[in-house]
């Protein structure tokens, strides 16, 4: 059976934008199969300043909630960049299927993605905190969050 996938449209901020770009095109050279995934998603995505991203849309350093098939039960993560990752059972990289899959979408939204060999889908239900603010740069350790 060939079913169309539905597509949610998507918006990123310029400054994950570029850094995701970059990431992508290192992964890239290693091989990594869910860097196609990603530039996919980049490629089609709408792209506007940080001051415009809508507060209900996924972004890197937001805190979203989101169900994963029909689980009985929410998560609710930090979506960060591979290399800001310092929580593994609170945060989740922008890089892995799921990640990817959550960047850019509404509250509301739906998006497929691919777990191992299994077709997931997953639905935003919520946008907790973001950290993104256009005058600071924020440090995350795991003993706080620091503002400069």
């Amino acid at each position: 059976m060939n079913a169309q996938r539905h597509l949610p449209p998507i918006t990123i901020a310029t400054c994950d934008y570029n850094r995701l770009l970059s990431t992508v095109m290192i992964q890239q050279e290693n091989n990594r199969p869910a860097s196609d995934f990603l530039l996919e998603e980049l490629r089609r995505a709408k792209v506007c300043h940080p001051s415009e991203l809508p507060e209900d849309v996924v972004s890197t350093n937001c805190r979203v909630i989101f169900r994963i098939d029909d689980e009985p039960k929410s998560r609710a993560h930090l979506l960060v960049h591979p290399e800001d990752l310092t929580w593994p059972d609170a945060e989740i990289s922008v890089t892995t299927p799921l990640g990817t899959a959550l960047l850019g979408l509404r509250v509301g939204d739906r998006m497929t993605f691919v777990d191992g060999d299994r077709i997931r889908e997953v639905r935003v239900e919520g946008i907790g905190l973001r950290f993104l603010d256009a005058g600071s740069t924020v440090t995350r350790t795991p003993g706080g969050i620091t503002r400069a």
